[in-house]
């Protein structure tokens, strides 16, 4: 392998490192935010749910078609307390529509702390910050092998 190509290939080999660093941070924080749904989820009671309306939040600088739409959830708690706060955006994964029946997952101690009992309400962060530090690290060491392989064959 010639000199030029080894230090290329070393250089390469520091940004991949750089790179996986930032995967291995995103997934740690991914392992937190499952930790936390986790612990939310054992201790928290369930309440059937509706859709009564929708948050613009109009994002600065966007366009008006760019506005995300939250879901506005309310419920009632034993007592008789109507309890209502922001859900999923309606603009994800999951389309809700005014009026739709959903399972509330709430904290007994502090019942406003409530969620969307559903994948985007309790796992979508988690996914989404493990696969993309998943992603971070396999891209760049494939990277890197196609690279080292490549060399050996100047």
């Amino acid at each position: 392998m010639k000199a030029e190509y080894k230090k290329q290939l070393v250089i390469t080999a520091f940004v991949v490192l750089f790179v996986c660093v930032g995967g291995v941070v995103l997934i740690a924080l991914g392992a937190q935010e499952y930790n936390k749904s986790q612990a939310f989820k054992a201790k928290a009671e369930s309440a059937p749910g509706r859709v009564f309306g929708f948050e613009v939040y109009d994002a600065p600088g966007a366009d008006i078609s760019d506005d995300i739409h939250y879901a506005m959830v309310v419920f009632t708690l034993e007592d008789g307390r109507e309890i209502r706060f922001r859900g999923p955006s309606k603009d994800g994964l999951v389309k809700l529509r005014k009026g739709d029946e959903v399972i509330v997952l709430y904290d007994p101690a502090d019942p406003t702390i409530a969620k969307v009992d559903n994948f985007m309400g309790l796992w979508f962060g988690a996914t989404m910050l493990s696969g993309f530090g998943a992603a971070a690290i396999l891209i760049p060491l494939l990277t890197l092998w196609q690279a080292w392989k490549w060399c050996k064959r100047q």
